[in-house]
């Protein structure tokens, strides 16, 4: 049976609970909200084949890019746009898919505002799946409805953690011409338990209960502003923006999330320019750089067609997004985890130790009373009209 006696040896993806057909794993939490499949030995039955399934934690390298060609994309429905993250590259292979009858799996909130995996098949269920989530994602039961949907024919579009579409394809053990993974420029993942109690404290302070996040709202252009929606008592809907400094969570998972990311993020294998899915997708940082043309306002997307099929689809895609060609190195400058794994800092590890003993008060409490000046200048920053930024900006 599967024992996960290393803890950076499991990423979380749940391939081993989905194979299991006697039911006999579980995902639970660890102390920091991380789950960790164990095993019911009453009803196991030794067939091994959760051990077979565990990409992660096998020796074997990643070698599904066979050839791979780097894209700065954008997306050409300006709804679409200013609803995704970057320059909303998943949205416009989600909706290639869609258009063609099949279906899309990814992470989406639930009325608990947890992240879980979804299936949708219309277009007009694709904001669910729109936007960062930086949080691990909890797979469910969607692979054997990946499965199933696979065996019928049907055009499947997953997408997820590089660690989750690796997981996807193991427990699938072949591959499927009809299957388009997308996978992400992870940094790493903090445990969903965590965002949850960041939430609660947040909820306290607005007096009112959250039913929408977006970590990067571009209502003041491509950058870094959440944006949570809540309800108050009455009913009222509101909404409350947040820089990053205003939030522990934004600021600790920005700046210090080499400190609070699952321990296997600071040992994944899939932080390297080899690739284990089709595309890879994320942010184009520096694109002002590489390629000047472009305009980047409302974002633009890195795109890494990683296998024939990748790139057969994207001679497809013209009618979605705009296109130019980039390379690898261009777009390594400023994505590292399209080199090595995130560092994990152990001299701060006291933000789990405060997090255990006081809980998510007592972090946001040290927070706040040990960054006093950087909650200022976020709010003062916050305040400055977009219109003004920019010719600030101009002038430097």
């Amino acid at each position: 049976m599967i024992q996960i006696q290393d803890k950076t040896k499991c990423c979380g993806c749940e391939a081993c609970v989905n194979v299991c057909t006697h039911k006999a794993i579980t995902m639970q939490e660890d102390e920091r909200g991380f789950l960790y499949p164990t095993v019911d030995e009453s009803l196991c039955t030794n067939c091994r084949l959760c051990n077979s399934v565990c990409a992660f934690g096998s020796d074997k390298p990643v070698t599904n890019t066979e050839r791979q060609d780097v894209y700065a994309v954008k997306n050409k429905n300006i709804i679409q746009l200013k609803e995704s993250t970057s320059g909303g590259a998943f949205s416009a292979l989600a909706q290639w898919i869609l258009n063609k009858g099949g279906t899309v799996y990814g992470s989406a909130w639930n009325e608990n505002m947890m992240p879980i995996h979804i299936r949708i098949q219309k277009v007009d269920d694709l904001p669910k799946l729109q936007g960062s989530k930086y949080v691990q994602s909890q797979i469910g039961g969607c692979l054997p409805l990946v499965k199933a949907d696979l065996r019928e024919g049907k055009q499947v579009l997953f997408s997820g953690t590089p660690c989750q579409c690796a997981g996807l394809r193991a427990y699938l053990k072949q591959d499927y011409e009809n299957l388009v993974c997308v996978e992400l420029i992870c940094h790493g993942v903090p445990s969903a338990r965590f965002l949850r109690n960041y939430l609660d404290v947040l909820e306290d302070k607005v007096r009112g209960k959250i039913i929408d996040l977006k970590f990067r709202d571009k209502k003041r252009g491509w950058g870094a502003l959440l944006h949570a929606t809540y309800k108050k008592t009455s009913g009222t809907i509101k909404h409350i923006y947040l820089s990053i400094g205003e939030s522990y969570y934004y600021y600790y998972y920005y700046y210090w999330g080499g400190n609070l990311y699952r321990p296997s993020c600071y040992n994944c294998k899939y932080a390297t320019s080899q690739r284990a899915s089709d595309f890879t997708i994320g942010d184009y940082w520096g694109v002002k750089n590489t390629h000047p043309d472009f305009d980047t306002k409302l974002g633009v997307s890195v795109l890494l067609a990683n296998t024939i099929k990748a790139h057969d689809i994207i001679k497809q895609l013209s009618n979605y997004l705009d296109i130019i060609p980039s390379s690898i190195e261009l777009a390594q400058r400023e994505n590292g985890q399209l080199v090595s794994a995130s560092h994990h800092n152990t001299g701060l590890d006291k933000l789990w130790n405060i997090y255990e003993k006081e809980g998510a008060k007592g972090l946001d409490k040290y927070y706040s009373r040990t960054h006093r000046k950087t909650i200022f200048k976020s709010k003062l920053k916050r305040k400055i009209p977009l219109w003004l930024k920019l010719i600030i900006k101009h002038i430097r």
